[in-house]
Protein backbone atom coordinates (compact mmCIF):
# COMPACT_ATOMS: atom_id res chain seq x y z
CA UNK A 1 0.00 0.00 0.00
CA UNK A 2 2.59 2.43 0.60
CA UNK A 3 4.57 1.51 -2.50
CA UNK A 4 1.79 2.14 -4.04
CA UNK A 5 1.35 6.11 -2.86
CA UNK A 6 5.08 6.43 -3.16
CA UNK A 7 4.24 5.25 -6.85
CA UNK A 8 1.36 7.54 -7.23
CA UNK A 9 3.30 10.43 -5.76
CA UNK A 10 6.16 10.22 -7.60
CA UNK A 11 4.06 9.97 -10.91
CA UNK A 12 2.14 13.05 -10.23
CA UNK A 13 5.74 15.10 -9.51
CA UNK A 14 6.79 13.35 -12.95
CA UNK A 15 3.62 14.53 -14.80
CA UNK A 16 3.65 17.93 -13.15
CA UNK A 17 7.08 18.50 -14.24
CA UNK A 18 5.96 17.35 -18.27
CA UNK A 19 3.14 19.93 -17.94
CA UNK A 20 5.51 22.51 -17.39
CA UNK A 21 7.50 21.75 -19.89
CA UNK A 22 4.66 21.29 -22.38
CA UNK A 23 3.76 24.12 -24.26
CA UNK A 24 0.25 26.52 -23.30
CA UNK A 25 0.03 29.59 -22.29
CA UNK A 26 -2.04 32.66 -21.99
CA UNK A 27 -0.47 35.66 -23.94
CA UNK A 28 -1.37 39.20 -23.54
CA UNK A 29 -1.67 41.96 -26.24
CA UNK A 30 -1.92 45.66 -25.89
CA UNK A 31 -3.21 47.67 -29.33
CA UNK A 32 -3.12 51.09 -29.30
CA UNK A 33 -5.74 53.46 -29.01
CA UNK A 34 -4.99 55.09 -32.42
CA UNK A 35 -5.15 51.55 -33.94
CA UNK A 36 -2.48 48.84 -35.85
CA UNK A 37 -1.61 45.86 -35.40
CA UNK A 38 -0.11 43.54 -32.68
CA UNK A 39 1.03 40.14 -34.12
CA UNK A 40 2.53 36.96 -31.74
CA UNK A 41 3.90 33.95 -33.56
CA UNK A 42 5.91 30.59 -32.69
CA UNK A 43 8.11 28.17 -34.83
CA UNK A 44 6.16 25.11 -34.67
CA UNK A 45 7.23 21.85 -36.43
CA UNK A 46 4.64 20.06 -39.16
CA UNK A 47 1.72 17.68 -37.74
CA UNK A 48 1.23 19.47 -34.87
CA UNK A 49 -2.38 20.58 -33.26
CA UNK A 50 -2.77 23.63 -32.58
CA UNK A 51 -5.95 25.44 -30.51
CA UNK A 52 -6.39 28.99 -29.87
CA UNK A 53 -8.74 31.48 -28.05
CA UNK A 54 -8.83 35.15 -27.92
CA UNK A 55 -10.48 37.39 -26.48
CA UNK A 56 -10.89 40.95 -26.09
CA UNK A 57 -10.57 42.56 -22.64
CA UNK A 58 -12.23 46.26 -21.94
CA UNK A 59 -12.72 46.81 -17.93
CA UNK A 60 -13.64 50.32 -18.49
CA UNK A 61 -16.36 49.81 -20.75
CA UNK A 62 -17.44 46.53 -20.34
CA UNK A 63 -20.63 46.96 -22.13
CA UNK A 64 -18.86 48.00 -25.46
CA UNK A 65 -16.14 46.17 -26.07
CA UNK A 66 -14.11 46.70 -28.87
CA UNK A 67 -13.93 44.64 -31.97
CA UNK A 68 -10.81 43.61 -34.19
CA UNK A 69 -9.47 41.68 -36.84
CA UNK A 70 -7.90 38.19 -36.55
CA UNK A 71 -5.49 36.54 -38.96
CA UNK A 72 -3.17 33.37 -38.65
CA UNK A 73 -1.07 32.63 -41.50
CA UNK A 74 1.34 29.71 -41.89
CA UNK A 75 4.88 29.82 -43.06
CA UNK A 76 4.47 29.79 -46.64
CA UNK A 77 1.68 32.74 -46.02
CA UNK A 78 -1.57 30.92 -46.53
CA UNK A 79 -4.83 31.94 -44.16
CA UNK A 80 -5.60 29.58 -41.81
CA UNK A 81 -8.08 31.80 -40.02
CA UNK A 82 -9.52 34.91 -40.54
CA UNK A 83 -12.05 37.08 -38.74
CA UNK A 84 -13.47 40.85 -39.12
CA UNK A 85 -15.24 42.61 -36.44
CA UNK A 86 -15.36 39.99 -33.41
CA UNK A 87 -14.75 40.33 -30.10
CA UNK A 88 -13.96 37.03 -29.28
CA UNK A 89 -12.71 33.45 -31.38
CA UNK A 90 -11.34 30.47 -31.56
CA UNK A 91 -8.57 29.09 -34.41
CA UNK A 92 -7.89 25.32 -34.54
CA UNK A 93 -5.69 23.52 -37.17
CA UNK A 94 -3.03 20.86 -37.89
CA UNK A 95 0.24 22.21 -39.29
CA UNK A 96 0.96 21.21 -42.77
CA UNK A 97 4.91 22.62 -43.04
CA UNK A 98 7.29 23.44 -40.24
CA UNK A 99 8.25 27.31 -39.55
CA UNK A 100 6.87 29.96 -37.90
CA UNK A 101 2.90 30.67 -37.57
CA UNK A 102 1.65 34.03 -37.20
CA UNK A 103 -1.09 35.31 -35.60
CA UNK A 104 -2.11 39.03 -35.74
CA UNK A 105 -4.93 41.05 -34.47
CA UNK A 106 -5.59 44.68 -35.84
CA UNK A 107 -8.10 47.57 -35.44
CA UNK A 108 -9.16 50.20 -37.99
CA UNK A 109 -7.18 53.20 -37.06
CA UNK A 110 -9.73 55.61 -39.10
CA UNK A 111 -11.43 55.04 -35.68
CA UNK A 112 -9.57 56.05 -33.01
CA UNK A 113 -10.58 54.15 -29.97
CA UNK A 114 -10.70 56.30 -26.01
CA UNK A 115 -8.54 53.83 -24.49
CA UNK A 116 -5.91 51.17 -25.69
CA UNK A 117 -6.80 47.42 -26.35
CA UNK A 118 -5.91 44.73 -24.56
CA UNK A 119 -6.57 41.25 -26.11
CA UNK A 120 -5.60 38.02 -24.31
CA UNK A 121 -5.18 34.67 -25.90
CA UNK A 122 -4.73 30.96 -25.02
CA UNK A 123 -2.37 29.24 -27.23
CA UNK A 124 -2.09 25.72 -27.21
CA UNK A 125 -0.04 23.32 -29.32
CA UNK A 126 0.44 19.44 -29.29
CA UNK A 127 -0.24 17.45 -26.11
CA UNK A 128 -1.64 20.21 -24.52
CA UNK A 129 -4.35 20.52 -27.02
CA UNK A 130 -5.86 16.90 -25.72
CA UNK A 131 -8.99 17.14 -23.49
CA UNK A 132 -8.37 14.28 -21.36
CA UNK A 133 -10.84 14.22 -19.32
CA UNK A 134 -12.89 13.09 -22.74
CA UNK A 135 -9.98 10.70 -23.03
CA UNK A 136 -10.96 9.00 -19.73
CA UNK A 137 -14.63 9.03 -20.20
CA UNK A 138 -14.10 7.33 -23.40
CA UNK A 139 -11.66 4.70 -22.39
CA UNK A 140 -12.90 4.29 -18.85
CA UNK A 141 -9.85 5.35 -16.92
CA UNK A 142 -8.88 7.29 -14.01
CA UNK A 143 -6.50 7.49 -11.46
CA UNK A 144 -3.10 6.32 -11.51
CA UNK A 145 -4.12 4.90 -14.84
CA UNK A 146 -5.25 8.13 -16.42
CA UNK A 147 -2.15 9.48 -14.63
CA UNK A 148 0.41 6.86 -16.69
CA UNK A 149 -1.87 7.63 -19.80
CA UNK A 150 -0.79 11.39 -20.09
CA UNK A 151 2.66 10.96 -18.94
CA UNK A 152 3.09 8.35 -21.95
CA UNK A 153 1.22 11.32 -24.59
CA UNK A 154 3.97 13.94 -22.75
CA UNK A 155 6.52 11.78 -23.16
CA UNK A 156 5.86 10.66 -26.40
CA UNK A 157 5.43 14.67 -27.41
CA UNK A 158 8.67 15.56 -25.59
CA UNK A 159 10.67 12.90 -27.53
CA UNK A 160 9.22 14.17 -30.85
CA UNK A 161 10.16 17.59 -30.02
CA UNK A 162 13.97 16.38 -29.27
CA UNK A 163 13.80 14.21 -32.78
CA UNK A 164 12.45 17.78 -34.03
CA UNK A 165 15.63 20.10 -32.23
CA UNK A 166 18.50 17.12 -33.46
CA UNK A 167 17.13 16.98 -37.06
CA UNK A 168 17.25 21.12 -36.74
CA UNK A 169 20.51 21.03 -35.56
CA UNK A 170 21.96 18.56 -37.94
CA UNK A 171 20.11 20.98 -40.67
CA UNK A 172 22.04 23.89 -39.09
CA UNK A 173 24.99 22.53 -38.80
CA UNK A 174 25.37 21.17 -42.59
CA UNK A 175 24.65 25.04 -43.41
CA UNK A 176 27.25 26.13 -40.99
CA UNK A 177 30.02 23.59 -42.84
CA UNK A 178 28.54 24.74 -46.21
CA UNK A 179 29.01 28.25 -45.50
CA UNK A 180 32.47 27.51 -44.03
CA UNK A 181 33.83 25.42 -47.02
CA UNK A 182 32.52 28.47 -49.32
CA UNK A 183 34.66 31.38 -47.10
CA UNK A 184 37.45 28.84 -47.34
CA UNK A 185 37.52 28.99 -50.64
CA UNK A 186 36.87 32.19 -51.58
CA UNK A 187 39.93 33.26 -49.17
CA UNK A 188 41.87 30.92 -51.23
CA UNK A 189 40.67 32.57 -53.97
CA UNK A 190 41.13 36.59 -52.61
CA UNK A 191 44.92 35.37 -51.39
CA UNK A 192 45.53 33.97 -55.29
CA UNK A 193 44.18 37.26 -56.91
CA UNK A 194 46.28 39.09 -54.23
CA UNK A 195 49.33 37.38 -54.93
CA UNK A 196 48.69 37.50 -59.14
CA UNK A 197 48.30 41.44 -58.64
CA UNK A 198 51.70 41.63 -56.50
CA UNK A 199 53.55 39.34 -59.03
CA UNK A 200 51.74 41.96 -62.27
CA UNK A 201 53.02 44.87 -60.48
CA UNK A 202 56.78 43.15 -59.73
CA UNK A 203 56.62 42.29 -63.32
CA UNK A 204 55.39 45.33 -64.71
CA UNK A 205 58.11 47.72 -62.47
CA UNK A 206 61.06 45.30 -63.52
CA UNK A 207 60.04 45.81 -66.98
CA UNK A 208 59.79 49.68 -66.25
CA UNK A 209 63.32 49.96 -64.87
CA UNK A 210 65.01 47.83 -66.87
CA UNK A 211 63.69 50.51 -69.64
CA UNK A 212 64.71 53.38 -68.12
CA UNK A 213 68.22 51.62 -67.47
CA UNK A 214 67.43 52.39 -63.61
CA UNK A 215 68.51 48.72 -63.30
Amino acid sequence: MAIRGIFAISTAVLLLFLLTINHGEAIWLTIPATGGTKCVSEEIQSNVVVLADYYVVDEQNPGNTPAVSAKVTSPYGNDLHHQENVTHGQFAFTTQETGNYLACFSVDSSHPLPNPLTLGIDWKTGIATKDWDSVAKKEKIEGVDLQLTRLEGLVQAIRENINYIKNREGEMREVSEATNARVAWFSIMSLGVCLSVAGVQIWYLKRYFYKKKLI
